[in-house]
């Protein structure tokens, strides 16, 4: 996965994917306006969460174990990548996770984005479980205004996210690091449908517009 590789080679920690109901576009969420911060660097993705190998082990023909990384590095970064973005934003952040079930990995993601919720005093925080979040998504997306999760979590939140505003083919992404940024439409390539002149440019039209914003 070539996209894997370069998140993971240049530490494009946040994968930023805004969600917003364009003029004349039919959408399921007639009024939304909200970005994703999805850490991007770790969790159960097995691709980006070990320095060597995959994170995935077959031990027997029938048995796979699949690990979860999560560490406070990760979580603080994103979090403040998302509650910085807030204060220019409507200074609201929702924290999506499953600590009631993983409690130890969740439980630390969750922990540590309270922990820096608290040097920024001006913006409201709140946090729902993922399977909550994503009924709430469908019924209130105009409610969301900065949604900060991790990484598999914010993969799924923004597929939905991007069909609530009116189609996953406009919806724009940006992997960003410290130093380094990748424009990248959030439904990722379709080779499938190359040559057929059906594809929908706007996505990556929009991500590219979110890598001129980030180098200026």
């Amino acid at each position: 996965n070539p996209s894997g590789e370069l998140r993971h080679s240049f530490d494009l920690f946040a994968n930023i994917r805004p969600n917003r109901t364009l003029p004349g576009i039919d959408s399921v969420a007639k009024q939304a306006d909200l970005v994703i911060y999805r850490e991007n660097t770790e969790g159960f993705y097995a691709d980006r969460n070990m320095a060597y190998g995959t994170g995935e082990w077959q031990v027997t023909p029938d048995v796979v174990i699949s690990a979860g990384v999560f560490t406070r590095k990760a979580a603080e970064r994103i979090a403040h990548a998302a509650f910085q973005a807030a204060r220019s934003r409507r200074r609201h952040v929702s924290i999506i996770h499953k600590a009631n079930v993983i409690k130890l990995g969740y439980g630390l993601f969750l922990g540590v984005c309270r922990e820096v919720a608290s040097q920024y005093p001006d913006v409201r925080v709140d946090d729902y479980h993922i399977d909550a979040a994503a009924a709430h998504l469908v019924r209130r997306a105009g409610d969301f205004d900065v949604i900060l999760t991790t990484n598999m979590f914010g993969d799924i939140l923004s597929d939905l996210a991007g069909e609530l505003v009116g189609s996953l083919g406009m919806a724009p992404a940006i992997n960003a690091g410290d130093h380094f940024a990748m424009a990248q439409a959030a439904h990722g390539s379709a080779p499938d449908i190359a040559g057929r002149n059906i594809a929908n440019p706007v996505g990556i039209l929009l991500s590219s517009a979110l890598l001129l914003e980030w180098l200026a």
